[in-house]
């Protein structure tokens, strides 16, 4: 085969190399009690990384993929998200819309960073 046709193929390397960042916005490591609410009950979580786009939290309560909530933020409150990803007592979500650079700056600057590793 020619060289063009793997240098074509790249791209789907890349996406399956787990050591590769594919994610639209860099995550910040902390740890962080807050709540989220969904369906009208509010559940416990710890946020273990966050960005301008959203952030991973460990939970006890349920979360289903797809559904809307609120999450508890610094600076924020009650933060409109949706809930992208739920496994083994962790939760992806994406906010809704995207925190702008100031209130972002703001709310981290009040989130205690991680001190442990998961």
């Amino acid at each position: 085969m020619s060289s063009s046709v793997f240098a074509n193929l790249g791209h789907v390397l890349r996406t399956r190399d787990p050591s590769v960042e594919q994610r639209r916005a860099q995550r910040d490591l902390v740890d962080m009690v807050s709540h989220a609410t969904a369906r009208g009950r509010t559940q416990g979580i710890r946020i273990i990384n966050i960005s301008a786009l959203g952030l991973m939290c460990r939970t006890d309560g349920e979360f289903l993929t797809g559904e809307r909530i609120t999450v508890w933020l610094p600076v924020l409150k009650d933060y409109p998200a949706v809930i992208r990803w739920a496994q083994d007592g962790r939760a992806g979500m994406e906010f809704m819309e995207p925190v702008k650079p100031r209130l972002y700056d703001a709310m981290m600057a009040l989130i205690p960073p991680r001190r442990t590793a998961w």
